[in-house]
């Protein structure tokens, strides 16, 4: 089959992929090749982002990454501000230019009037092209959140990430339906994430921010049977890049960039971020879906507590939610939280792990000790009365305040690396500590809701 431009069905379109030619007029290479003539008509005012942007449609069949007029946005609204800058919500006035119409000859166009977000960032430390660098390489299908494309906000000159707008984040879920969910929706929610994990390893990429509050739910987050996510890919960084940074400066950091709670203490204390380290942050979800609430929630997010964490304390399961989880959960959690980062389990041992219990519970087979522990403690659950809900209520909302001075939004960290010099001084009182919050910052956006949430759901 052929196009009225000579292109065939046999001709190769992207490595791999046959060119592709409908009676609707859609031709993969001529969708291509106009793509790049389109490439003369803007640029975003720096040619490392040009660059990259304009190799996704050569060479990418399923992520499109597009650039984006700012004044095709309408309806711009504030949703939340964050570590690296601020999201919105906008609308797609005129969609993207998805395909070349040979019939029409005309781009035919997508997304029209589509809700998106709006990540605008603000830091100038973030660095947009590395990020793009590791957008090439992780897909819609390893379960990253799905970006459409960059623009820039023509009165702040910030450049703009296009992407999907997510209903909330696991942590909004947790604190929604935590009082309904069976083990087969926690286990569910743990297999996709360390199914990301496993494809983002794989290709020698590491998150080096993976939290509760960049895990992102599809759809309602009122529907818990059957959760979806998307993982933002936040700090993204290929392996290969950290490695060479280390060899070529043999250094360690003075800064870094993160939560506390969630950061290994390798990295507190000044080593590069690696993929044990996201194991090591996987625990603090892991912890999460059994509480309903944030490793150290209760503890200022200082240099104190990162002293802690290096010496080896962990957040604490409170003990009345003891008979509502197994043992081997709380076992791997704290292989997960090990000092010595090669104790920890891979991602790809705990996908396996994951997924072969996923498979058990949707079939209902109870065939070993780790099987039945999972239906004694669903029951466990299952059975609390509603006084004694109400009970466990006051008692958790007690345990779960939080600190004034936690912190659960993406800041930069001085680790003990770079405070050496510093910590006696610290400690005796005589110097501030630099990484504690100060009167005039918060950084907890969606604290006051989470018990709201939980104490109408009892």
């Amino acid at each position: 089959m052929y196009c009225p431009a000579g292109h065939s069905s046999n001709d190769i379109v992207f490595p791999s992929y046959p060119n592709f030619i409908g009676s609707n007029g859609n031709c993969g290479l001529c969708t291509k090749e106009h793509h790049i003539q389109e490439f003369k008509t803007w640029s975003s005012g720096n040619a490392d982002i040009d660059e990259i942007i304009q190799e996704f449609p050569i060479n990418n069949i399923y992520d499109k990454l597009h650039w984006i007029p700012y004044n095709n946005f309408q309806n711009i609204k504030h949703v939340v501000d964050g570590g690296h800058g601020s999201v919105y919500s906008a609308e797609l006035k005129n969609g993207i230019k998805w395909y070349w119409n040979f019939n029409t000859r005309d781009w035919e166009y997508e997304f029209i009037g589509c809700k998106v977000a709006l990540k605008e960032i603000k830091d100038s430390r973030f660095d947009i092209v590395e990020f793009l660098k590791v957008k090439k390489i992780v897909n819609y299908f390893d379960f990253s959140a799905n970006y459409y494309g960059i623009s820039k906000n023509p009165s702040t000159q910030n450049y703009i990430f296009v992407m999907d707008l997510f209903a909330g984040s696991l942590h909004n879920f947790l604190a929604k339906k935590f009082w309904h969910l069976e083990w087969q929706s926690k286990i569910d929610i743990l297999s996709l994430i360390t199914s990301f994990l496993g494809h983002s390893h794989e290709k020698n990429i590491v998150h080096c921010n993976l939290h509760s509050g960049n895990i992102l739910m599809v759809g309602n987050l009122y529907h818990y049977n059957n959760p979806d996510l998307r993982i933002d890919l936040g700090l993204c960084k290929l392996d290969d890049l950290i490695l060479n940074y280390n060899n070529k400066n043999n250094n360690k950091n003075n800064q870094i960039s993160g939560l506390i709670p969630y950061i290994p203490p390798e990295v507190l204390r000044g080593n590069e971020f690696t993929r044990e380290g996201d194991i090591y942050s996987f625990g603090g979800i892991m912890y999460e879906i059994v509480t309903a609430q944030r490793p150290f929630v209760d503890k200022a997010h200082d240099t104190y507590l990162m002293i802690d964490i290096c010496n080896g304390v962990r957040p604490k399961v409170p003990d009345f939610m003891l008979n509502w989880i197994p043992e081997w959960y709380l076992d791997l959690m704290y292989r997960c939280w090990s000092d010595d980062p090669s104790k920890r389990p891979t991602s790809i041992e705990l996908f396996n792990l994951f997924d072969e219990i996923t498979e058990k519970l949707y079939n209902n087979i109870v065939d070993d000790d780790a099987m039945q522990q999972l239906q004694i403690t669903d029951e466990n659950q299952q059975n609390i009365s509603k006084f004694q809900k109400q009970e466990l209520f006051e008692l958790f909302s007690h345990s779960s305040k939080l600190h004034p001075q936690s912190c659960y939004i993406s800041r930069s960290i001085h680790t003990l690396h770079g405070l050496q010099d510093l910590l006696e001084e610290i400690k005796s009182g005589n110097s501030s500590d630099p990484n504690i919050l100060k009167s005039n910052e918060s950084y907890n956006i969606d604290s006051k809701d989470s018990l709201k949430f939980i104490d109408e759901e009892i």
